[in-house]
């Protein structure tokens, strides 16, 4: 009943992730991105937004909402802007950046598994929806935070800022240059690898979980001073929760209770299709945990190979884009929301649960509204 496959990414990736991050490799790429911002708000939106996106597509949420969240707040201060705006953003962008890979987050991974989805076509097919939809989410930011993400017309305030934000050391993170260049060479071969893993002799006999477990156990052998240490950072806890899952969701199936709840989707989507299975699946994800969601829907339409085969491609599809971008809706939606709250409680810009909603509520309707017109684009090409 274990989907090892699903245990094993998460492993692996995130071994090789808290390894990774230690070299300062993220933190790096986020400075470069401030000072390319030149301390201009709307830049900086824009550019702390995108970056967070694609660190999302490669990191876990928490871990890109952490690292970007604790540089803007303080850019923020050092330029006396409110944070409010910026961390907000980022955490809805979070959810967006999740859409881009088969290994984003954990509801793709299962999805991908039960449709039997490559990573290349993940990134094929969700590539051009992302991109849109960064564009559509950074005109309804600066339409929404009105004069904190205004662009800078004032000359002096413009030098000002700029001279604060090329004061930033982007090397001071990095105490190991020897570490820091293999982590870059690290992080590019495995984006390749799950890329190519189809095309490489011996690699395409196995699952995907050998990338990840493989990645980890070189940067293992490489980096670590403390293995049983690295290993800690593994969320033992949330692998323990899938094992779990797994073993619900299977008991499920054999009392044919997912008979019962798949003959009631298959009503519901009758008459409102894959559109409404995904608006249905991201409103079950703004008030739940997506993952559990995903693993129960990818069980119901994919039982066996066969049945997951016979499905329309665009109903997987409609699952990934409901279970990601539903967790903007609410601040407990996805964890990376939780994550911007929280830095922004710490910080004393308190949210409240209403305050976010009516945030995130309109960026999550014109993101899905968008999805929707992609996923029949998707049913005329798929």
């Amino acid at each position: 009943m274990i989907e090892w496959e699903v245990i094993g990414i998460v492993i692996g990736a995130t071994v090789f992730v808290e390894i990774a991050a230690r070299s300062g490799i993220f933190t790096f790429v986020s400075i470069k991105m401030l000072k390319a911002s030149r301390g201009d708000p709307f830049r900086l939106l824009i550019f702390f937004s995108v970056l967070t996106t694609v660190f999302s597509a490669f990191l876990d949420n928490i871990t890109a909402m952490i690292i970007i969240g604790s540089l803007t707040v303080v850019a923020c201060r050092k330029l006396d802007l409110d944070a409010k705006p910026f961390l907000i953003t980022e955490g809805i962008m979070t959810n967006v950046g999740g859409l881009l890979t088969l290994i984003s987050s954990i509801p793709n991974i299962i999805v991908g598994k039960a449709a039997d989805i490559s990573y290349l076509k993940f990134l094929i097919v969700a590539g051009p929806y992302t991109i849109v939809a960064i564009a559509v989410s950074m005109w309804i930011a600066r339409r929404m935070f009105g004069k904190s993400v205004q662009p800078l017309v004032d000359p002096i305030a413009k030098k000002r800022n700029l001279d604060m934000v090329m004061a930033f050391d982007e090397w001071e993170t990095v105490k190991d240059r020897r570490f820091f260049h293999t982590s870059i060479v690290g992080v590019i071969v495995v984006i390749l690898a799950f890329a190519l893993k189809p095309q490489i002799p011996v690699l395409r006999d196995f699952g995907i979980e050998v990338v990840a477990m493989g990645a980890a156990v070189v940067m293992l052998l490489l980096h670590a001073k403390d293995v049983e240490k690295d290993l800690d950072r593994v969320e033992w806890s949330l692998v323990f929760f899938f094992v779990g899952l797994f073993v619900i969701i299977g008991v499920m199936e054999k009392a044919a209770v997912l008979l019962e709840i798949g003959q009631l989707l298959d009503t519901l989507t009758a008459h409102a299709g894959n559109v409404g299975l995904m608006w249905l699946t991201a409103v079950f994800s703004s008030i739940t945990d997506n993952i559990p969601l995903a693993a129960m829907l990818a069980k119901i339409f994919g039982p066996t190979p066969e049945a997951a085969a016979a499905q329309t491609p665009t109903l997987w599809w409609a699952v990934v884009f409901g279970a990601n971008l539903g967790g903007n809706i609410t601040p407990i939606g996805s964890a990376s929301t939780v994550v911007a709250c929280t830095i922004l409680k710490r910080h004393g810009l308190k949210v409240s649960f209403l305050d976010f909603v009516k945030i995130g509520a309109v960026f999550a309707a014109a993101q899905l509204a968008l999805a929707t017109g992609y996923l029949l684009i998707l049913q005329s090409l798929l």
